[in-house]
């Protein structure tokens, strides 16, 4: 009987229990392993007998993937693939698949609700409201919304969501994606930044919705931090080393960047003392943008019918590495 591995602390974080994903592998005639808690020994020791695994944020290094003598598939059940040896696992021409659309509506209306909270000072607001202090001064500047440009890096799935909300709030959208070609960004009314250095100096806000990449490691940085104005605003919901925190925290210590509304951090969970938590100029959420009562049911739906049609010998639909396929 093929066997499917679920391995990851954030996988059982986000589910709890596994009674659904196993109700669902024992009425296709497949059974379920559970890496709660494992070891990195004992996970390479159930990956010998699986057919398949299925992760968030578990690494699955080229160690872990030779020695699925069975594997037939990896599966993420997350929009980011990031955790994955995609390169091993196509040397072993197995198929690796992630989950890009369970979540694309709730992640641009997180990112649309910090950008907004963090442009009106809810941030800074908030925390004198709850002690009775009644005033402003120190929130100032606010700026309106319409006629604000708001940079886009990215413009996949979510990030084209966010469009069509920040068009409403009244901001001008602009974009920078180097891997799409013109009529994406015509069919969206975007304007296109071909440089990223364009998008970073002309953008009063800024919302971060590219994959973590080799490319985007840190690609905002501290020299990126000093391209951007003194007064924009800066939000992340993608993935937390796409952003070098410390040069954010710094940004925004020095008054070299207007706020930030942060849902990704490069270490999860964080420390306690993680100085952006700590940021006054910061707006931090815990990696909550993809949640939603309708997202969380479909991200394990989607993600069940993609695993059950793989190991029945079908094709997945959302593959990442096709050229497994000869494509």
């Amino acid at each position: 009987m093929k066997r499917v591995l679920f391995a990851g602390e954030r996988l059982f974080m986000k589910f709890g229990g596994l009674d659904y994903f196993a109700d669902r592998l024992g009425a296709a005639g497949y059974g379920l392993i559970s890496g709660r808690g494992m070891s990195e020994n004992e996970l390479l020791d159930a990956a010998r007998e699986a057919s398949a695994i299925v992760v968030i944020a578990q690494p699955v290094t080229r160690r872990l993937i030779d020695a699925m003598e069975r594997c037939e598939f990896i599966m993420t059940l997350s929009v980011g693939y990031d955790c994955v040896d995609v390169q091993a696992a196509t040397d072993r021409r197995v198929p690796v698949s992630n989950s890009p659309t369970y979540c694309s509506e709730d992640v641009a209306n997180h990112a649309m609700t910090l950008l907004l909270a963090v442009s009106r000072k809810l941030h800074l607001t908030t925390p004198k409201t709850t002690t009775a202090i009644w005033g402003y001064d120190y929130a100032r500047p606010i700026f309106q919304f319409r006629g604000r440009r708001l940079g886009i890096v990215g413009l996949g799935k979510i990030g084209r969501a966010l469009v069509g909300k920040a068009k409403g709030m009244g901001f001008e959208p602009a974009a920078y994606d180097p891997y799409l070609a013109d009529d994406i960004f015509e069919m969206c009314g975007v304007r296109r930044c071909y440089e990223f250095s364009e998008l970073l100096e002309s953008s009063d806000c800024i919302s971060v919705h590219a994959p973590l990449t080799g490319e985007t490691r840190h690609l905002f940085d501290g020299a990126a931090f000093d391209r951007m104005s003194a007064e924009a605003v800066f939000v992340n919901t993608a993935r937390g080393a796409i952003v070098d925190q410390d040069a954010l925290v710094r940004a925004l210590d020095e008054g070299r960047l207007g706020g930030a509304g942060i849902d990704v951090l490069e270490r999860e969970p964080p420390a306690p003392e993680e100085p952006i938590l700590s940021c006054a100029g910061a707006l931090v959420t815990p990696h909550i943008a993809w949640y939603s009562e309708e997202s969380f049911r479909r991200n394990r739906e989607l993600g069940m019918d993609e695993l059950i049609r793989v190991l029945d010998g079908g094709r997945p639909r959302y593959v990442v590495n096709p050229a497994i396929y000869g494509a």
